[in-house]
């Protein structure tokens, strides 16, 4: 498994941060030996579709196996205020690279 992938934004929901269009290059081993911060972007699995992946920012971690996740685009996101806390095994990974549209 290599350790970067690449991801499409499909929606506002981090906007300015990310538009619609733009790719991201995500670090899937970012997190072997150390815990999301406070502030990363994350790629994770959608906790109510697991078919899909949500770019999100890690608000807060609820103990050691979870974090709360936020769009930087609050009213135009679906986020933890909706499906609560993520557990860490949904992590794909980082988010290392903006890639413009």
């Amino acid at each position: 498994m290599f350790p970067f992938t690449r991801f499409r934004v499909e929606d506002e929901s981090m906007r300015p941060t990310l538009e619609p269009g733009d790719y991201v290059l995500v670090n899937r081993w970012a997190y072997r030996f150390q815990s999301p911060k406070r502030g990363d972007l994350v790629v994770v699995r959608d906790p109510e579709a697991l078919d899909r992946f949500l770019v999100k920012r890690v608000s807060d971690a609820t103990g050691p196996t979870e974090v709360q996740l936020a769009g930087d685009n609050r009213i135009a996101s679906r986020d933890s205020r909706a499906f609560g806390p993520v557990p860490l095994e949904r992590i794909v990974g980082k988010v290392w690279i903006r890639l413009k549209r």
